[in-house]
């Protein structure tokens, strides 16, 4: 019997250059942020704030236990008005011509030097305490009361306010590679639904964070006049510049699609169809982006894929 002909219509597979968009989500921070630290180490006397808080500028925020340090400063205004009293002595003998002039430079110099150790001292002391630096939020409380710490370890980190806001993200290793400095994103909040913010990457991480094996971003918020606070959830659409070669293929051509993956039947200038297994990137409306593989070229079946089998 005559074999019943089905029809079959395909269409030009299109090449083209894009770059497509990706998602992550990351926290609102202040655009700067600081590391507040003792002086000098110790026993932590009092922590007068707790994380979340707001302070404004030269407010106390801890201070350590100040027995060592006041004896150090006594000891040195101590050791200073005698090095004074030595030098004023030598000074006398010296006009009465029985000390040298050797002997009063000497008596000067240890008179300078015990200056020099007192205002150390006190300045030591005034630094055994943390004072805000601006108006800011403490974004993260690192001791606590009769902690004995070193100097220069951060007690606080604090965030300023009116400095702008940044927000910070973590990226897959197949997005890091996509993204450079400068590139633009589209903001969603939880905290203003329906709403869009813009920001820009300004910072990438060359390494991943050990804990979460993700690659850490920064992105310059753009002033909106909205009011913010630091940990609101930041929903991001990143758009690179760089762009990458696609295929472009009409939708009914894709069959069996699971998840990325899918066919197409490809026909040849013989006029023989080939199932081909094709990645997908992204579907249109009407359209669906491919990566651009070898075995799709010139034409695929949009209708009539259900009479054709492999050859």
């Amino acid at each position: 019997p005559a074999l019943e002909k089905a029809m079959v219509r395909v269409a030009e597979v299109r090449h083209e250059r894009l770059s497509l968009p990706f998602h992550a989500s990351g926290l609102v921070v202040p655009a700067r942020e600081i590391k507040l630290s003792f002086k000098t180490g110790g026993i932590i006397a009092a922590i007068y704030v707790n994380e979340g808080a707001r302070v404004g500028r030269g407010e106390v925020l801890a201070t350590l236990n100040l027995s060592e340090i006041e004896a150090q400063v006594k000891q040195a205004a101590n050791g200073y008005e005698k090095t004074i009293r030595d030098y004023n002595r030598v000074k006398n003998l010296y006009a009465d011509s029985v000390a040298t002039l050797e002997q009063l430079q000497n008596a000067e110099t240890v008179m300078n030097v015990s200056k020099a150790v007192m205002e150390a001292t006190n300045f030591n002391l005034e630094h055994s305490r943390i004072i805000a630096p601006d108006n800011g939020t403490i974004l993260k409380k690192l001791a606590e009361t009769n902690e004995v710490i070193g100097p220069g370890y951060p007690v606080f980190l604090f965030g300023t306010s009116g400095k702008g806001w940044k927000i910070r993200a973590g990226l897959a290793d197949r997005d890091f590679v996509r993204i450079s400095i400068g590139d633009s994103a589209r903001v969603t909040m939880d905290a203003y639904p329906g709403e869009n913010f813009s920001a820009v990457v300004s910072q990438i991480s060359e390494a991943a964070n050990p804990l979460t094996g993700t690659y850490e971003i920064e992105l310059d918020l753009h002033s909106s006049g909205h009011k913010l606070a630091a940990g609101f959830v930041a929903n991001l659409e990143i758009f690179p510049r760089k762009t990458e070669r696609f295929l472009y293929l009409p939708v009914q051509a894709l069959l069996e699609a699971d998840g990325n993956s899918g066919y197409v039947f490809t026909v040849s200038d013989s006029m023989k169809a080939k199932k081909v297994k094709v990645s997908i990137v992204r579907i249109y409306n009407s359209s669906v982006a491919v990566t651009d593989e070898p075995g799709i070229e010139g034409r695929v079946v949009t209708e009539g894929t259900a009479y054709l089998s492999d050859g």
